[in-house]
C-alpha cells in the first residue's frame, strides 16, 4: 500500500457508482475496495452529498456522484464544453440514459440540484488530509510554512453574477468589463496544496476573508503574509488561539512603535500602542509586542519584517530567507490561472451558486495534481515545487481520462506507478526567488471604457 495509491484513491472516489462496484466484482478486485477508500473514506462523499436535498430524492439518471465527476472534469478539460466533458468522462456508461446528454440544460439542472456546498466540503476534507501529510523538505526548523494572499477571478457577465459579485474598482463612473470574484487562499508554500479558500464579492476585503480561515491554520506553523495583513486584531487572534502559530509580515514605513529591547542594530523587540484601535475593539490589549527585523533588498530598498518568532530560537537571517517563500502562493495562483484556466481567467458558469461550485471543483482538481506531484517528489527526494506543474497537469489529465473510461481496473495500479515515473523527468532547476518588493506596471489602452448600464441609457 505505497504512497502512489493516494492519487488513485481520489480518482476512484469521484468514480464510485453502482457500475464501478459491478466492475470490481467482474475483475476480482473486491478485496481492494477497502484500500481504495482508506485515506478518503466513502463516508466523506456521503457527508458532502448530505448537504444537498438530492440525496433525499429518487435516484436520478444523473446521480450526484457523477455530477461531482463532471465538476472536477470541467477544470481538467478546460478547453472542452461542459457537454463534451460529460461525454469524455463516460457519462454514457451502463445504466445512464444517453439521450440525457443531448440537452445541455439537463447537465445544468443536475449541477443546480447538487449545489456548491457538497463540492466545497469534499475539497476541504481532502485538503485537510493531504495538507497534514509531510513530504521532502516540508518543514522549516520544525514548523510548517503557509502563506495567505488574495486574488481575483472573473465570472460570466450575467445580471445575477453582476449583482452578486460586483465590479472591480475603476476610475470615475466606469465599471469593469466582467463581474469579479474575490478569492483568498491558505496555501502550503512547499507543496502548493491549498488548505482553505474563501470566495465572495469583489468588495469583500482580504482581511475579512482571512479571518474566516484563521481557525484552519495548523499548530506548529509559520504564516507568511504581505503588509496588507499586518492587522493587530488578525495577528493577535492567530497567535493566541493555537499552539506555536507564528507569523511573518512586512510593516508600513509610517508604523509607530517603541523599541523595548535591541538584539542587534537590525533586530529589535518593539511595542505598539493600540489605544486608537481599542476604541473600535475593546478586546485588544493596550500594548502589543513583536519582533522587528530590518534588511535591504538587492535594489537597496529597506524592508522591515514583523514577526512573533522568538529571537533565541530563530535567527534574523533565516527568517529573511524564509519570507522569500511567500512568493510561492503567487506562483500557485499562476498555475491555476495559466495552466488550468488556459489564461481565460473567466469561470464558465453563469449562475451564482454554480460559480462557487465550479471554483471549488477547480481547487479540488488543482490539489489532485499537486498531491500527485508531492508523492513523486518524495520518490526522487526533492521539494514538490521542483517538479513542473504544467507538465504534470498534462500527464495527470491523460491518466485521469483513461482511468475514468477504462474497464480494465486491474491495470490502474501499474498505470499510476508509470505516472510517477514519467513525472520524474520534469524536474525544474532550483529557483532563485526575488527579494525586491512587488511592483505592477499599468498598461494603457486606446479603447473606450465601458460604463454601467444606467449611465449608458442616460447618454
Amino acid at each position: 500500500m505505497g504512497s502512489h495509491w493516494d492519487f488513485l484513491i481520489s480518482v476512484i472516489l469521484l468514480m464510485l457508482t453502482e457500475q464501478l462496484c459491478d466492475l470490481f466484482s467482474e475483475v476480482n478486485l473486491q478485496q481492494r475496495v477497502d484500500i481504495f477508500n482508506a485515506p478518503l473514506p466513502m463516508e466523506w462523499l456521503e457527508q458532502a452529498l448530505s448537504l444537498t436535498e438530492t440525496v433525499t430524492l429518487r435516484r436520478r439518471k444523473l446521480p450526484p456522484e457523477q455530477i461531482i465527476r463532471l465538476v472536477v472534469g470541467m477544470s481538467l478539460l478546460r478547453n472542452e464544453s461542459i457537454k463534451e466533458v460529460a461525454t469524455r468522462l463516460a457519462f454514457s456508461s451502463k445504466g445512464l440514459d444517453n439521450s440525457l446528454l443531448a440537452a445541455r440544460s439537463s447537465l445544468s439542472e443536475a449541477r443546480q440540484r447538487l449545489g456548491s456546498e457538497p463540492v466545497k466540503t469534499l475539497f476541504e476534507k481532502s485538503a485537510d488530509h493531504w495538507a497534514s501529510q509531510t513530504h521532502v523538505d516540508d518543514n522549516w526548523q520544525g514548523l510548517q510554512p503557509f502563506a495567505i494572499d488574495g486574488t481575483t477571478l472573473r465570472t460570466e457577465d450575467t445580471p445575477e453574477c453582476r449583482e452578486h459579485f460586483g465590479s472591480a474598482a475603476t476610475s470615475g463612473e466606469f465599471e469593469s468589463g466582467y463581474p469579479v470574484m474575490q478569492l483568498t487562499c491558505l496555501t502550503n508554500v512547499r507543496s502548493h496544496i491549498i488548505l482553505r479558500a474563501v470566495a465572495g464579492k469583489y468588495k469583500d476585503s482580504e482581511l475579512f476573508q482571512t479571518m474566516q480561515m484563521l481557525e484552519n491554520v495548523p499548530d506548529n506553523s509559520v504564516l507568511l503574509m504581505d503588509k496588507l495583513y499586518h492587522c493587530a486584531k488578525l495577528l493577535i487572534e492567530l497567535e493566541s488561539n493555537g499552539n506555536k502559530r507564528f507569523w511573518v509580515t512586512p510593516v508600513r514605513k509610517d508604523l509607530k512603535y517603541n523599541v523595548t529591547h535591541q538584539y542587534t542594530p537590525t533586530d529589535q523587540l518593539v511595542e505598539r500602542d493600540l489605544s486608537s484601535a481599542r476604541r473600535k475593539d475593546k478586546t485588544l490589549p493596550r500594548h502589543w509586542g513583536m519582533r522587528l527585523i530590518t534588511f535591504k533588498t538587492s535594489n537597496k530598498t529597506v524592508v522591515k519584517l514583523a514577526t512573533n518568532l522568538p529571537h533565541d530560537e530563530y535567527s534574523a537571517k533565516a527568517i529573511i530567507a524564509l519570507y522569500k517563500e511567500r512568493w510561492e502562493i503567487e506562483l500557485g495562483y499562476r498555475e491555476v490561472k495559466t495552466s488550468m484556466l488556459k489564461n481565460a481567467l473567466t469561470l464558465r458558469s453563469k449562475k451564482k451558486d454554480l460559480v462557487y461550485q465550479e471554483l471549488y471543483g477547480m481547487l479540488l482538481a488543482y490539489n489532485l495534481v499537486r498531491h500527485e506531484i508531492a508523492l513523486t517528489a518524495d520518490v526522487v527526494g526533492l521539494r514538490p515545487t521542483r517538479i513542473s506543474f504544467k507538465s504534470a497537469l498534462r500527464i495527470v489529465l491523460y491518466d485521469y481520462y483513461i482511468t475514468a473510461t477504462t474497464n480494465s481496473l486491474h491495470t490502474i495500479p501499474a498505470r499510476m506507478k508509470e505516472l510517477t515515473n514519467v513525472l520524474k523527468d520534469f524536474i525544474l532547476p532550483k529557483p532563485d526567488r526575488p527579494d525586491y518588493p512587488r511592483a505592477v506596471k499599468i498598461k494603457p489602452t486606446g479603447f473606450p471604457l465601458k460604463k454601467p448600464e444606467n449611465l449608458r441609457k442616460k447618454a
